[in-house]
């Protein structure tokens, strides 16, 4: 079925947003704003595409976490904490615009391949080049670009398996390319948030699909995965090995606060993983006081500093702003309320799209396999890190779902 010209303007900026995904700090922006440009101007003849059940499912989830957001920033006038919600309703807007005109899934694969491809090259140059940490300074914040290197590294691996099915060598190569420079982009950069769900959902795609693999499709992987393991392992063994070393001085430290309590209100804790433990701990505490509403964005300060003052954190906690657990952080400010909401966001799309996993055509199905991937790896990074209150990453959570989620509820039979 020929595309329109509406459609092949949805799929060119589908493309160029994830092509451009993390080609500099800030051009995860650059395709959001055409993205979003064009469904405002759109919009009196797309929003109607929203009145469908799935469709009302997950952009009500998007506004139930802006409204939540909203309803606890009112108390005390904290509207910044606004400012990475209202991301979601510009998601919305594309999401009509999608909807009435979908993009083509292929389209959507070149883009994920290229850019993973791209940001892989970028990763090298600094590491062997340069001799920097990949992707960690002028503006690139690793934890977040590292979860974007690997989503996108994932997505290339389902171009591939797609490439296979519909007999695609320029996408197969293209998406050979993404899968390897991608994941040693994600391995060069050191954001170990993005190693924890990432190995398990790209070793279940190989599995699942590898009847659709030729002995020329196992040699392949077999070069990707040498090609990985030559050029980055090493430096991403080191950077885990660190988390180890953290994680024992931690354990040290807290035996000798237990032993000399005059040490308490003196920060001790210096290490990433050992801080992460403390707020952790802060987080869960908040939430055991306050277990429906948590403490607000109001009380929030002082709350911390009671826990401080009566030694049950490191002092270390008050130097940060977050639990850098998105669900914690939700926990511990917002409840219950909260806490339900975050799994209300994640699990609405996967509800919506629950008919669609075995959809009439290939584009439904992978476009179905790929957003529930995408909340699964999203979910993953949420767990070191408050993923949504970045930029980059409320963008790249919202537009993935509307994204895959417009392809798998519109996608058609093409030839």
């Amino acid at each position: 079925m020929l595309l329109t010209s509406r459609q092949r303007l949805t799929s060119l900026l589908c493309l160029i947003y994830f092509t451009t995904l993390l080609i500099t700090p800030d051009s995860y922006k650059y395709g959001a704003i055409l993205l979003a440009v064009t469904a405002l101007i759109m919009l009196p003849s797309t929003w109607q595409a929203l009145k469908t059940r799935p469709a009302i499912l997950i952009s009500g989830s998007l506004v139930l976490y802006f409204v939540v957001t909203l309803a606890f920033a009112l108390p005390g006038e904290h509207y910044t904490q606004l400012d990475m919600p209202s991301r979601v309703l510009l998601a919305i807007m594309i999401f009509a615009l999608l909807l009435k005109y979908p993009p083509e899934l292929k389209s959507v694969f070149y883009g994920c391949a290229i850019g993973a491809a791209l940001v892989g090259v970028i990763a090298l140059y600094q590491h062997y080049m340069l001799d920097i940490r990949a992707l960690s300074t002028g503006g690139f914040m690793p934890i977040q670009v590292a979860g974007m290197a690997a989503s996108l590294s994932v997505f290339s691996i389902f171009a591939y398996i797609y490439s296979c099915q519909r007999t695609l060598p320029t996408l197969k190569t293209i998406a050979f390319l993404g899968i390897t420079l991608g994941f040693i982009a994600t391995l060069l950069s050191g954001g170990r948030g993005s190693w924890v769900i990432t190995p398990f959902v790209a070793l279940w795609a190989v599995i699942y699909y590898r009847k659709h693999f030729s002995s020329r499709d196992y040699l392949a992987i077999a070069t990707s995965v040498v090609l990985i393991v030559v050029t980055a392992v090493i430096p991403a063994l080191d950077r885990a090995g660190l988390v180890f070393a953290e994680l024992d001085d931690y354990q040290q430290i807290q035996r000798t606060e237990m032993a000399d309590t005059d040490t308490q209100r003196t920060p001790s804790v210096t290490s990433s993983s050992g801080v992460r433990v403390e707020l952790w701990k802060t987080a869960l505490y908040l939430f055991a006081d306050n277990p429906i509403t948590g403490t607000g964005y109001s009380q929030f300060t002082s709350a911390r500093e009671v826990l401080v003052e009566k030694g049950q954190v490191d002092p270390i906690v008050m130097d940060f702003s977050r639990a850098h657990n998105q669900l914690l952080e939700e926990l511990q400010v917002k409840g219950l309320i909260g806490g339900l909401t975050l799994i209300v966001l994640i699990a609405a799309p996967w509800l919506a799209t629950r008919k669609t996993n075995t959809g009439d055509t290939p584009d439904k199905h992978f476009a179905t396999i790929m957003l529930r991937s995408h909340l699964i790896l999203i979910a993953g990074y949420m767990l070191t890190q408050h993923y949504l209150n970045h930029h980059s990453g409320i963008l790249f959570f919202s537009l993935g779902v509307v994204i895959f989620a417009s392809i798998a509820l519109r996608a058609e039979a093409r030839d």
